[in-house]
């Protein structure tokens, strides 16, 4: 079978049918980036949802791909540390520097986990925050949708915004790079739908040494992430925005609009 894993990162506190977003794979994943829902600094959390037995496979993955399965202090609880012979290594090379996986150093700090812990407190406000935000965007927004398509919903959910997405129509008398640009000039920070077509960035067309010979299967056309890549950009519903905020965002945007 397969196993599913979950991308929450960017929907931490959202709902779909009554049931949390992050609940529904075997494993979900969540970000703890600064513009996300909650916040360490930096980093991010795999929560083993239903099957335990993904456990040491997940955390052999964060410590640099260890065979080991020892939980931090505490050593030699298989009882035969120095008895295995795995790979080409000597019989007896100690268990804790054995390798089965090529893996990475993702151990959160002390110091962020407790970040962690107080912004866990907060997240209800954090998603009410959100909400609101978000709403006031989309009502004064709306007198525009000719120019622009705006984010609904998805029916049955209740989302834990992580941003308003923009989609800027594709007769409309402006790009995107344009409206964006006059957003940036009266310091209101953008930002992208992320990758956009990944298929389409310079890491993946280099490492195929151009779009003809790509390393990689790609389905369809990808027509609508080329049309996110054109077309699509965020503005931000962090909690800590006021009315004042978001009213000089919308009477920004509006400047732009009216003059068309």
């Amino acid at each position: 079978g397969l196993w599913l894993i979950e991308d929450n990162c960017d929907a931490l506190g959202s709902l779909y049918k009554g049931k949390l977003t992050g609940t529904f794979g075997d494993l979900s994943t969540q970000s703890f980036y600064p513009p996300h829902h909650l916040t360490m600094g930096e980093g991010g959390a795999v929560n083993i949802v239903r099957e335990a037995q993904l456990k040491p496979i997940v955390e052999s993955f964060r410590d640099w791909g260890r065979d080991c399965w020892c939980d931090s202090g505490k050593e030699n609880t298989c009882g035969k540390r120095f008895g295995w012979r795995l790979g080409e290594l000597p019989e007896g090379y100690d268990h804790k520097y054995i390798y089965s996986h090529i893996g990475y150093n993702l151990k959160p700090l002390d110091i962020q986990a407790a970040i962690g812990c107080e912004q866990l407190a907060k997240l209800p406000f954090f998603v009410e925050a959100r909400r609101r935000n978000w709403k006031r965007l989309l009502d004064r927004v709306r007198p525009f949708e000719e120019f622009l398509e705006l984010p609904e919903a998805t029916p049955g959910s209740e989302p834990s915004w992580f941003g308003f997405m923009v989609l800027v129509r594709t007769e409309a008398p402006f790009t995107r790079k344009d409206i964006v640009e006059h957003l940036e000039n009266h310091k209101i920070q953008t930002r992208m739908l992320f990758g956009g077509n990944l298929a389409r960035q310079p890491a993946y067309l280099k490492a195929g040494n151009g779009s003809n010979r790509l390393p990689f299967r790609i389905v369809g056309n990808l027509r609508g992430a080329d049309r996110l890549m054109n077309d699509a950009f965020f503005l931000g519903v962090y909690p800590g925005l006021t009315d004042v905020h978001i009213d000089y965002m919308i009477q920004v945007l509006s400047d732009f609009l009216r003059k068309l």
